[in-house]
């Protein structure tokens, strides 16, 4: 059965001096409760690198210039999979702060916007969603295929993806920097849902 996972994509940043632990680069990382160390750090590391913080500095002030934007910006979304071999990527400049209005536009039977270069999209039929990799009108029909799923089918797995999304706030983000800052972990948790969750 196809389903949806928050993701974040490609963390090529560089690493904060105070994320201690070596790390190994994955183009994409599925956000959820069962989040791991390493997803968090390069979590972290993108949502630094991405939104241009300081991270020749110390936690705290890291932390403290990141808290201070009215927004952000991470490269990722919903991701769309058949299975673990095939699946649709947000593209570029979407990102995982437009999560919320790509559940609104679904909801609404709408494409809602995945990024560009390539374009997603989706299209529905009937009771059927067909989320597609690229703009129809560029695609050749023969080699893409879209991934299908019934609405119903889509709108449960997206009403699961806002729980891993904000069970990966509230459990490894959040246990994360409280290790270091309880305080800060409290503020970021909030902050966190204000800019993805809204």
């Amino acid at each position: 059965m196809p389903y949806t996972r928050p993701v974040i994509i490609d963390p090529y940043y560089d690493k904060p001096e105070w994320i201690t632990n070596e790390v190994t680069r994955e183009e994409i990382i599925s956000l959820s409760p069962q989040s791991s160390e390493q997803d968090v750090e390069l979590f972290l590391i993108l949502l630094f690198g991405y939104n241009h913080i300081n991270i020749e500095q110390s936690f705290c002030l890291s932390f403290n210039e990141l808290l201070q934007q009215e927004e952000v910006a991470i490269s990722g979304g919903i991701a769309f999979f058949e299975d673990e071999s095939k699946y649709i990527l947000p593209s570029c400049c979407c990102g995982l702060e437009d999560f919320s209005n790509v559940i609104y536009s679904i909801s609404n039977k709408q494409s809602p916007w995945m990024g560009h270069d390539p374009t997603p999209g989706i299209t529905y039929i009937g009771d059927q969603a067909y989320v597609w990799p690229d703009d129809q009108e560029t695609l050749d029909s023969n080699v893409y295929f879209p991934i299908q799923y019934s609405y119903k089918e889509l709108i449960d797995s997206l009403d699961k993806t806002r729980k891993e999304i904000q069970g990966f706030i509230e459990d490894p983000l959040y246990k994360w920097i409280n290790k270091r800052d309880k305080e800060i972990a409290g503020t970021m948790r909030d902050r966190m849902k204000q800019w993805i969750m809204k």
